[in-house]
């Protein structure tokens, strides 16, 4: 795993947040923080066409963060389950710093 601050893109944080749970490992705590704040910011930068999407996106962020406080692992792993879902449908997903 990166250090928290050394990540480009939200499509990486996601893959080593996923990485930890496959390993059954809770995610880190900085790295779900920093993946949170971006994702809080994805809906700034939608254009309507996908706003929705992105507000949801956001959504699930938040929910997967307080999982990974409360230390609910299996919670985490369901909404991670659901983050790369939903990032798959995002227009541009993967240039999306």
């Amino acid at each position: 795993m990166k250090a928290a601050n050394s990540y480009v893109s939200l499509e990486e944080m996601l893959a080593d947040i996923y990485s930890a749970q496959v390993n059954n490992q809770m995610p880190d705590m900085k790295l779900v923080q920093n993946f949170n704040h971006l994702a809080g910011r994805l809906p700034l930068h939608a254009d309507d066409s996908w706003a929705a999407e992105a507000e949801d996106f956001a959504h699930l962020a938040v929910q997967l963060l307080q999982a990974v406080k409360k230390n609910k692992f299996e919670d985490a792993v369901q909404l991670t389950d659901s983050l790369r879902v939903a990032w798959s449908f995002f227009p541009y997903s993967s240039e999306y710093k």
